[in-house]
């Protein structure tokens, strides 16, 4: 089977400048008020794939979390959605934490962001506060 081909893009400057890596997003952001890891960069970002692109608008911040503020899928099916599987995974292999969608965007189609977080593609506090921990963190803290 062929690997799917998908393209990940930002609005924000210091995103694209370093493809996102978290460690170098963060060493250009130390250099700039308040030069500390209190920062927050707000971008769009379009995930291409072959089946279309995704829209979203995104927070990151200097911990490492990544917040889905609004999302425009590439495709309305919940079980094959590629946008989400493939920006969580983008998140976690350049250093970022599992994505989130923020709680009024999970509470506007539980059932698509329910599918995501029972999957562990993102976290969600809302979720976690709502149907408690998940079984596969039940043993240990979840990070």
């Amino acid at each position: 089977m062929e690997e799917m081909t998908c393209e990940i893009t930002f609005t924000d400057i210091t995103l694209n400048e370093t493809d996102g890596v978290f460690e170098e997003v963060k060493e250009i952001m130390l250099k700039e008020p308040p030069f500390n890891d209190n920062w927050v960069i707000r971008s769009n970002v379009s995930v291409g794939s072959p089946v279309g692109q995704g829209e979203m608008e995104i927070q990151c911040h200097g911990d490492g979390g990544l917040y889905i503020l609004d999302y425009k899928p590439s495709i309305g099916d919940v079980f094959y959605n590629p946008d989400i599987q493939v920006f969580s995974t983008w998140a976690q292999q350049n250093g970022w934490k599992v994505p989130q969608p923020s709680a009024d965007l999970a509470k506007s189609n539980k059932p698509f962001w329910k599918h995501f977080y029972d999957t562990l593609l993102i976290d969600c506090d809302y979720f976690d506060k709502l149907y408690g921990v998940r079984p596969q963190f039940a043993d240990k803290e979840k990070k």
